[in-house]
């Protein structure tokens, strides 16, 4: 293992307040690119890629749609166990706006449920803005510019914060706009993924690391983010999207989307799966919720 100080332009690219972190090299290589190497902080909640990659968001294709696994994912229900998960901090008047918002289907899902509030996206993707437009309650803004001087009192981006180069100055954008009362919702992928930290799958990790996302946080180090730039965080909420048909297919076969076969034999204790995952505290994603200091 080698430590960061064999690796002197590491400190420079990390943002604060990871700078100070012992770094020592985690893996040769991620998904896509095998001159990348994965740099893990001592204390395993933070990781990082160096040299660090830049990605063209402009024609940006999502990997689970280059990979096919888009009606997988949605098999998955993520969004609607998501909107469990978050639902008790909708406020019951209020406007809401999601960065990274895609094609609007989470806030289309939102919306079914809350008809009574005010939505609003953030999102550069001109690709997805017919999507979005076919939604008339949304509106919709480009940059973070055109939202200067309101007072949101949700902010929500889900898988949004781990493609961010410099995390700092986008939560200090967001903790501008937000109401005195209001709260940031975020969800990450996490480095507590059991698939890492309970199986070990070296295939899996392979497939885990990946040039859009620079970096990698587990809910320690995003609880430090997220203190170190004026939030205080009131709830952290492990969840768990892929369940035991996941897991056995990346264990026995070093590959993404499942398999039907095990989707039917395991129909039954699934949920009980992922309920003993997210109280372990070790899941594949986390969400947390913010306030303002």
């Amino acid at each position: 293992m080698q430590s960061n100080s064999l690796f002197p332009s590491l400190q420079f690219k990390i943002p604060e307040p990871f700078r100070e972190m012992k770094f020592q090299l985690f893996q040769h290589g991620i998904y896509d690119n095998e001159t990348i190497d994965v740099m893990m902080s001592d204390d395993q909640s933070f990781a990082c890629l160096s040299p660090q990659p830049i990605e063209d968001y402009k024609n940006y294709i999502p990997r689970a749609r280059k990979l096919n696994l888009a009606q997988y994912k949605k098999r998955m229900q993520t969004l609607e166990r998501r909107y469990q998960k978050i639902a008790t901090f909708m406020p019951q008047l209020g406007n809401i706006l999601e960065i990274g918002a895609s094609d609007g289907s989470f806030l289309d899902m939102v919306h079914q449920h809350r008809p009574e509030l005010h939505f609003s996206s953030l999102e550069p993707d001109l690709n997805s803005a017919e999507h979005r437009r076919a939604l008339t309650w949304l509106h919709q803004y480009f940059d973070f510019e055109e939202i200067q001087g309101q007072k949101l009192d949700i902010i929500m981006f889900f898988h949004v914060l781990e493609h961010i180069i410099d995390p700092g100055p986008f939560l200090k954008n967001c903790f501008k706009i937000l109401s005195s009362q209001g709260r940031l919702i975020i969800e990450v992928p996490s480095l507590e993924d059991p698939l890492l930290s309970l199986y070990a799958s070296k295939a899996y990790s392979k497939f885990y690391f990946q040039k859009q996302h620079p970096y990698i946080y587990s809910s320690r180090s995003l609880r430090k983010l997220i203190e170190y730039y004026g939030g205080k965080v009131e709830k952290v909420i492990p969840y768990q999207r892929y369940g035991l048909e996941n897991h056995l297919t990346w264990l026995a076969q070093g590959r993404p989307g499942g398999e039907a076969q095990l989707a039917a034999l395991l129909e039954n204790c699934e949920a009980s799966y992922i309920e003993s995952i997210e109280k372990s505290g070790l899941t594949d994603t986390v969400i947390v919720v913010v306030s303002r200091l």
